[in-house]
């Protein structure tokens, strides 16, 4: 799950941030009662979140607060740790102000992650076309993997199948910033639709005569293949850069003998 990213607190400048994560077994009142202990200790909270999705038997609590220098906070953290129903703490200062809200290091679909502006993103496109011949191909063929990586995951944690498997898409798209998913598409003729509202690389590309979604469009392709066990490709006809309201890509079916890579390198 991807969460806010809080970079700066300014509330108080004459306070510390202080973060806790806090592992707890998971009962009906294990949040609350963690919730009353810092409003006890006269810790607001600055920003917070709850997590058992990894284990419904325990939970995690991630809370960034503010204190005054000469409070004590490793005898808070101690009190703290021995309540029954928590099971392991962490907690750290932050004297130059810096909340950050997801965990280090982050992970995004089973791996490891680190989070970019879409502008850096953008960057990394420009100087590959820039120098690199045929590079729409080849960001097309790395969509296709990661795409084909995240069906994998999503197999194992979430009960997907072919009338949930492009909405899972949709939300994981969401989650991770990309856009806003809208789909349509015959899952017997393998065609369809794939509308990217707000694409993240569009939205930052300067106007363009051509599509520049290409590695959306590979990571889709490889999506749906990973999914329905059918090879599609997935081509964007109309794209933000170019002036378009929304980026649009086009599913097809692939030969069964032919493989996607092929087609994209024009073999």
């Amino acid at each position: 799950m991807v969460r806010d990213l809080y970079m700066f607190s300014r509330v108080d400048t004459e306070a510390d941030v202080i973060w806790f994560r806090i592992t707890y077994e998971n009962t009906l009142h294990s949040e609350a009662d963690i919730t009353s202990f810092f409003a006890e200790k006269e810790l607001d909270i600055r920003f917070a979140y709850l997590d058992s999705s990894e284990d419904p038997s325990r939970g995690r609590y991630v809370m960034f607060t503010e204190a005054k220098k000469d409070m004590d906070i490793e005898s808070i953290a101690n009190e703290l740790e021995r309540m029954d129903v928590v099971l392991d703490i962490e907690w750290g200062v932050s004297k130059n102000r810096v909340i950050q809200s997801v965990d280090f290091p982050l992970h995004i679909i089973g791996d490891r992650a680190v989070l970019i502006r879409a502008k850096t993103f953008v960057n990394f496109l420009n100087v590959l076309n820039e120098h690199v011949p045929q590079s729409e191909g080849l960001l097309t063929i790395v969509g296709l993997r990661n795409g084909e990586g995240a069906a994998r995951y999503l197999k194992e944690v979430a009960d997907m199948d072919d009338s949930n498997f492009m909405d899972l898409l949709g939300e994981l798209l969401v989650a991770a910033g990309w856009g806003v998913l809208e789909h349509d598409m015959d899952i017997t003729e393998l065609k369809g639709t794939a509308r990217m509202i707000d694409s993240f690389i569009a939205g930052e590309y300067e106007d363009s005569d051509v599509p520049v979604c290409g590695y959306i469009s590979g990571f889709i392709a490889g999506y749906i293949s990973e999914s329905l066990g059918k090879v599609v490709q997935v081509r964007e006809t109309r794209c933000k850069a170019m002036g378009d309201t929304l980026c649009e890509h086009i599913i097809s079916p692939v030969p069964e003998d032919v493989k996607i890579e092929h087609l994209l390198r024009g073999r």
